[in-house]
């Protein structure tokens, strides 16, 4: 239910309001105020709670930490402050480049997004508070920013009517493209797969889908020089999204949304940089997420009802040729013949799946290559079935046959999370036949055990480095 609330929400010196925001914890209201203060009250009593001081001219952003404890804002005074949450007193003051006109947080990495009039974009740590990337390349004052949902990316919108992409760890922009109205506002879908804006002198929201969700994207630099392909100089004009889709949808020439110059020569990066690298795929990461949580997909699409036959008989009914009017409610005598050939013909499909006649052949050949091939161009329902549908016959080969790949998979250090994902689903389809013939499958089940723990050791030791590298650059 959506209605106007019954409290007015306003400044006790009814000073105009520049800025809002609300705590990560959804109780209170960050009011910034045209002169300097920010007021914080209370969303259930509507009463105010505490007052920060001290900037010396209008707020224009407020953000709050993802746990209560500090509060950011800035203003047209060029200042980045830090106050406590709870007392309202201020702890540290940042001075910007230049005037901040908007501000952006991303609570799970402690990083802030400054809009500034230079049309530049600064990255500020909150822990350190220090600048850690500028992205500069607008022609125009910058309308609106947003995080990724994976803290990964920036996306920008301007008056120069362009929106890019800016990838954080790099610091360099990945994507953009032009549209014919000034885009005034950006946001990102909480799983990232689209995004969301808004546009001057329209009233519609217009969705934009992430390709990265779906196929392997390859990001690189680009120079704001770089020729479109009409062979103009900037970015490619885009039109909006409609409810039909993109004009590119429905086969009309033209250039891809967002293609640049250098999209006719498509970097390929290589499948693995060395041998002793353990490598992620290229996959999708939705594609192997999805396959983790199938059986919970398919329960929350299941219908709540089922299907009941019709009371009544169906509106057009098959009449008998002749004369008089009649209709054929009798089942036709041909009838019984065509179900027993129907059933015949289920009968005669052959027991031996596509994936387990792939492992025989792997199995004979020790080639295990083609297996994780065809896994991989297959949807997440279509090889939770293959996997289900592997044969368990009295020695076990297919079963025996899909741990020997996936150890192999492991031993080449290639496409690590796709094959703990297919472990994990053949683990869970196949517990019950492992445990009862655990001393017939030992050899093959030792040798995948000893494998997933000697990777499983490698990638664990990079991620804790990363981690403690990134606390000690951090604290430096």
């Amino acid at each position: 239910r959506r209605a106007l609330g019954k409290y007015t929400l306003q400044a006790a010196d009814t000073a105009a309001v520049r800025a809002v925001a609300l705590s990560a914890c959804g109780n209170y209201a960050f009011l910034g105020l045209a002169t300097g203060a920010i007021e914080m009250v209370n969303m259930q009593s509507g009463l105010a709670r505490r007052t920060f001081a001290g900037h010396a001219k209008a707020v224009t952003g407020i953000a709050t930490d993802a746990c209560n404890q500090r509060v950011f804002s800035t203003a047209l005074d060029g200042t980045l402050r830090v106050w406590d949450f709870a007392t309202g007193a201020q702890t540290h003051v940042l001075a910007l480049p230049a005037t901040a006109s908007r501000l952006e947080i991303y609570r799970e990495g402690a990083l802030l997004a400054c809009a500034c009039d230079d049309a530049c974009v600064r990255i500020v740590d909150a822990d350190a508070l220090r600048v850690v990337r500028t992205f500069a390349g607008h022609g125009s004052r910058i309308t609106d920013l947003a995080f990724s949902n994976d803290g990964r990316w920036v996306v920008t919108a301007s008056l120069d009517s362009t929106v890019r992409t800016w990838d954080l760890p790099t610091g360099y922009m990945v994507d953009w493209f032009r549209v014919e109205s000034v885009a005034v506002s950006v946001a990102f879908s909480p799983t990232g797969d689209f995004l969301a804006t808004a546009h001057m002198d329209s009233v519609g929201i217009f969705l934009w889908a992430n390709r990265t969700q779906f196929v392997d994207v390859s990001l690189r630099q680009i120079s704001p020089d770089a020729a479109d392909a009409s062979g103009v100089a900037g970015a490619a004009l885009v039109p909006l999204p409609t409810s039909a889709g993109l004009a590119a949808d429905d086969g009309e020439p033209g250039a891809e949304p967002g293609a640049d110059s250098e999209a006719g020569a498509a970097y390929l990066a290589p499948e693995q940089l060395t041998d002793n690298m353990v490598t992620l795929s290229t996959q999708p990461r939705s594609k192997w997420q999805a396959l983790l949580s199938l059986s919970t997909i398919k329960k929350r699409n299941q219908p709540e009802k089922a299907p009941r036959a019709p009371e009544q008989a169906p509106f057009f009914l098959p009449s008998v040729a002749g004369v008089e009017q009649r209709f054929a409610l009798d089942e036709p005598s041909g009838a019984e013949p065509a179900r027993a050939a129907d059933e015949s013909r289920l009968i005669s499909v052959a027991l031996e799946s596509q994936l387990a006649r792939i492992l025989y052949r792997a199995q004979e050949t020790g080639a295990y290559g083609p297996v994780f091939a065809y896994l991989e161009a297959l949807g997440p329902s279509a090889v939770d079935v293959e996997i289900r549908t592997l044969p368990v016959d009295d020695d076990l080969r297919a079963l025996r046959a899909f741990v020997q790949a996936v150890t192999a998979q492991l031993q080449s250090k290639r496409d690590f999370e796709l094959a703990q994902a297919y472990l994990h689903v053949f683990i869970g389809v196949f517990a019950d036949v492992i445990r009862l013939n655990a001393r017939e499958l030992e050899p093959q089940l030792a040798a995948l055990r000893a494998e997933t723990q000697a990777q499983w050791a490698t990638v664990d030791g990079l991620i804790r480095y990363s981690a403690c590298m990134v606390d000690y650059m951090r604290g430096v």
